[in-house]
């Protein structure tokens, strides 16, 4: 699959489609890039503090890189080219039967629309941390915040997403087996659906996993329906535990924390015909809001309850992360893991 898609094709269409960010001088450039480069490091102390995650610090190791727009989308390409070369490891002719509907054009467009909604991103593949510096000053810039202050707070997000990882090492490869999973019975729907069996290749209107999946969960099959629940359900806990992170680690260092948050929840409720957000529905962008959402309704359920010791348990091992309906349900997962209602 990796061959089959022109990947240096994808990275010069995406880098030559995505939008620069903000103007700013050459000086206000350099400030942002530093502010970054300073909440990076004090992040990882103030994430291992708040959130008693297993390991230390010290254990929380990789490289920090402050980039541009085009470097998310450099990044993103090696990122998609690295999964799908372990898919093709497993499964050589599924990946090129895959790779025969992808081009290196549409692959470019898809990248570069992205990349202008992405602050920072962790790698877990490659244990890199990424901060799009003008990604992060123009949504400063909109909200009005503080600039010491949001850095920080986004920095603490990403270091979230870096300790967990460090916590969990089984994670990197149950992501890379679920990915799999999907590839694998989406191609198994279709092929069944071509044999002429009358079965329908598309997901179940309104399914937990695909209602806000956009055109991914449109066009995917039951089955793997069945599994983009478990990666929904995964990723709401990495995404809702670093939303809370955020905002607990932060309380005591960030004095306008209270009203970055407002200002960030309400730029995540964009009006219903705003073409860029009708676009990102189509694209399953809106997955990615329920994501923080609902992940972050169940870790501050959890916690409420048990403390951050017992949410932790989280991410001991697979069988104790939270199915799609416990995140709906907290007391069920606290029930099932803990033994108490």
């Amino acid at each position: 699959m990796s061959e089959s898609i022109d990947w240096r094709v994808a990275a010069k269409v995406g880098v030559s489609l995505v939008r620069p960010g903000p103007k700013l001088s050459p000086r206000d450039r350099a400030d942002a890039v530093a502010r970054l480069r300073d909440a990076a490091p004090q992040a990882i102390e103030m994430v291992a503090a708040a959130s008693g995650l297993p390991g230390s610090p010290a254990d929380v190791t990789g490289v920090t890189l402050v980039v541009d727009r085009p470097g998310i989308v450099r990044a993103n390409v090696n990122v998609v080219r690295t999964v799908t070369a372990e898919i093709a490891s497993v499964s050589p002719s599924l990946a090129d039967r895959l790779a025969g509907r992808a081009t290196g054009v549409g692959a470019g467009v898809m990248l570069a629309m992205v990349a202008t909604n992405i602050l920072g991103q962790y790698e877990p593949f490659s244990s890199r941390l990424l901060l799009s510096a003008p990604s992060v000053e123009a949504v400063r810039s909109e909200i009005g915040a503080n600039r010491r202050d949001f850095a920080l707070w986004v920095c603490l997000h990403e270091q979230t997403h870096r300790h967990q990882f460090a916590a969990a090492p089984w994670l990197r490869a149950y992501m890379l087996d679920l990915m799999r999973q999907v590839i694998s019975e989406a191609d198994s729907a279709e092929s069944a659906g071509s044999a002429g069996d009358g079965g329908r290749p598309l997901a179940a209107a309104g399914s937990a996993g695909t209602a806000n999946l956009g055109l991914i969960g449109a066009l995917t099959s039951p089955a793997a329906s069945a599994v983009l629940d478990q990666v929904t359900a995964l990723m709401s806990l990495l995404e809702g535990y670093a939303d809370l992170l955020m905002d607990v680690a932060g309380q005591p260092a960030i004095p306008t924390l209270p009203a970055i948050r407002a200002a960030v929840d309400a730029r995540r409720q964009p009006s219903r015909w705003n073409p860029r957000a009708w676009l990102g529905r189509l694209m399953g962008m809106a997955a990615k809001v329920d994501q923080y959402v609902n992940g972050k309704a169940f870790c501050e359920a959890v916690r409420g309850q048990i403390g951050f010791e017992g949410l932790n348990t989280a991410f001991a091992d697979q069988q104790s992360l939270p199915t799609m309906a416990e995140l709906k349900d907290p007391d069920a997962w606290i029930a099932r893991t803990h033994g108490q209602a």
